[in-house]
């Protein structure tokens, strides 16, 4: 069995020499991380628009008595860019471990398998938990804040 066919389809092996790893490879993969990058700049600047809507919300005859789940909202989203933060920082240690693989020897190609794999999984669970953020927060307005006709 040769060192490709061993491995599970999309796979990087482990086992490759420098040069081993195809540039349309690493293209796709650098591709994958800017596609990243403009993902969490999309929700960053999403999550600015409802931490607007929240201020706008309070200057507008705010109901002082759902204050508290307004505040749960904001935390909530505050906590939303600390987490974008940590994976744009992530996404740029991926793409520093891309451009070495350019340079040096294949032995760090397990670490970028593993590294891609580790990003792949945290942001599609930032995609969904902020996407279900969101809709948390306009299905509360949508009941608590809107006049009902």
């Amino acid at each position: 069995m040769n060192q490709i066919s061993g491995n599970r389809a999309g796979s990087i092996p482990v086992n490759l020499k420098k040069g081993d790893m195809s540039d349309l490879k690493l293209k796709q993969l650098q591709y994958e991380s800017d596609t990243w990058k403009r993902l969490l700049g999309f929700i960053m600047e999403e999550n600015m628009h409802l931490k607007n809507r929240i201020s706008e919300l309070l200057k507008d005859r705010f109901d002082s008595n759902l204050l508290e789940e307004v505040e749960d909202f904001q935390s909530r989203f505050v906590k939303e860019d600390e987490l974008i933060s940590l994976l744009r920082n992530d996404v740029a240690k991926v793409d520093r471990l891309l451009v070495r693989e350019i340079f040096e020897d294949g032995r760090i190609i397990h670490k970028v398998n593993t590294d891609l794999k580790k990003m792949r999984n945290d942001i599609t669970m930032a995609e969904k938990e902020f996407t279900r953020l969101k809709s948390e927060f306009h299905n509360y307005l949508s009941e608590n804040i809107l006049p009902c006709d």
